[in-house]
């Protein structure tokens, strides 16, 4: 297993990038200081909790946690992107199945293909670009959905008054 170890000259070069944020922040007059700083701080205790617990992941190499792992990204892209619809109902578990079917198809392709091996080290990280972006395209069908609920509010309501279901609506 190849490990790559964060250099102190890296961790600075990426806290230089936060420190031009709260530069930018402060000379704007955005008073967003605070919050960069909150969210930083949380960033890097989150990526150490979940460096740990990758690294638990990738020694014990055992398929059905691997699996669980996939699971557990696809349920957290679901409710991030249920987090966008405010006109449908259900929209988690709606969410949930149609990343956790896509991510599914592809991670098989992936692997039956030869493209990726089934271990740990290789499906999570791209099991969770594909959740990632299935959670990105979610939310915008359900944005672009909200949008033209509201435009073609007057048209829907005349339907229903004049007797269509609201599937025809």
């Amino acid at each position: 297993m190849n490990s790559h170890n964060i250099t102190n000259e890296s961790l600075a070069l990426a806290l230089m990038l936060v420190v031009v944020a709260i530069l930018i922040s402060h000379k704007e007059k955005l008073a967003l200081e605070k919050d960069i700083l909150w969210s930083v701080g949380r960033a890097i205790i989150q990526l150490i909790i979940v460096g740990y617990v990758l690294k638990y992941i990738f020694s014990v190499d055992d398929a059905s946690l691997t699996l669980l792992m996939v699971l557990f990204i696809c349920f957290n892209a679901a409710w991030n992107a249920q987090k966008r619809s405010k006109y449908i109902a259900k929209a988690f578990i709606s969410s949930f199945i149609a990343i956790t079917v896509g991510a599914g198809i592809t991670l098989a392709v992936l692997i039956l293909s030869g493209s990726i091996e089934f271990i740990p080290m290789q499906v999570i990280p791209i099991a969770g670009m594909i959740a990632g972006n299935a959670m990105v395209a979610v939310g915008l069908c359900y944005n672009n959905l909200g949008q033209r609920v509201i435009s073609e509010q007057q048209q829907i309501q005349e339907k229903l008054s004049l007797g269509a279901t609201p599937k025809q609506a």
